[in-house]
């Protein structure tokens, strides 16, 4: 191929390899998210157990909300799992599609140095193809 395809194939590259790079960053942010809000939700459930397990009257409105909060809680770290999950498999597939792009890249970047050597050598035969052959050339001296 040409050195002018390859560096555009380079840039093709260059630009999927930025967007892999973008995957991969989004999936790691999530996953961080995903674990802040386990975190959280954590937090506030010891807090509601903390509040059960000290013996004190509740009446039966805060207890219904606490059996309605520890239902949705339930729902939420199962939702916030599964988003973990995907998370965690978008991570691995942007990872493993960038050390693809990376490698191809490298692929490029060795075959544009050949053909620019390669197109060097040709421009360079030319030119000593084009030169006048300077050997057969009549001497100067008049013998």
């Amino acid at each position: 191929m040409k050195p002018k395809t390859l560096s555009r194939l380079d840039l093709l590259a260059a630009a999927q390899e930025a967007q892999a790079e973008d995957a991969l960053k989004r999936a790691a942010a999530a996953l961080r998210q995903s674990e802040t809000q386990r975190a959280v939700l954590a937090a506030y459930r010891d807090r509601l157990a903390a509040g059960w397990q000290s013996g004190a009257e509740v009446d039966a409105a805060t207890a219904l909300r606490a059996v309605r909060f520890a239902a949705g809680a339930m729902a939420a770290e199962r939702q916030i799992i599964q988003a973990q999950t995907q998370a965690q498999a978008r991570r691995e597939a942007a990872a493993q599609e960038l050390a693809q792009l990376t490698q191809r890249r490298r692929k490029l970047a060795q075959r544009l140095g050949a053909a620019r050597a390669a197109e060097t050598t040709a421009a360079e035969e030319k030119l000593a193809r084009d030169l006048p052959f300077t050997a057969r050339a009549v001497p100067a001296s008049g013998t």
